[in-house]
């Protein structure tokens, strides 16, 4: 004859199995949202003694690169194409964050 108590216990691991699973990837989506903004707070600022921001002439502020030759009035790293708001970065500087204020001589307009 058939056994009706294995047939339940096979089938309720299997359901508890199954909304184990369902939860945790109901969850994957906050997790990777989560680590996005761990690495975007985590970029450490670029230093104008950079070998590459030496030689763009990277400037922190607006004041010190009018200095640099080149330099025009509201051109800055946060109107650049090459600028990243979502964590101050800069295509050109991967690895680094950029001050929003700062210039250097690789400044794209954005487009229109």
């Amino acid at each position: 004859m058939f056994d009706k108590s294995l047939e339940r216990e096979n089938r309720g691991p299997s359901r508890r199995r199954f909304l184990q699973l369902a939860a945790a990837s109901a969850l994957i989506p906050l997790l990777n949202l989560t680590g996005r903004q761990v690495r975007a707070d985590g970029l450490p600022a670029l230093e104008e003694s950079n070998p590459i921001a030496l030689g763009l002439a990277y400037k922190t502020t607006q004041e010190a690169a009018k200095s640099v030759e080149g330099y025009e009035e509201g051109r800055k790293c946060e109107n650049c194409a090459l600028y990243t708001p979502d964590n101050s970065g800069c295509r050109l500087f991967p690895a680094n964050s950029v001050a929003p204020e700062g210039w250097c001589k690789a400044w794209v307009p954005k487009p229109s």
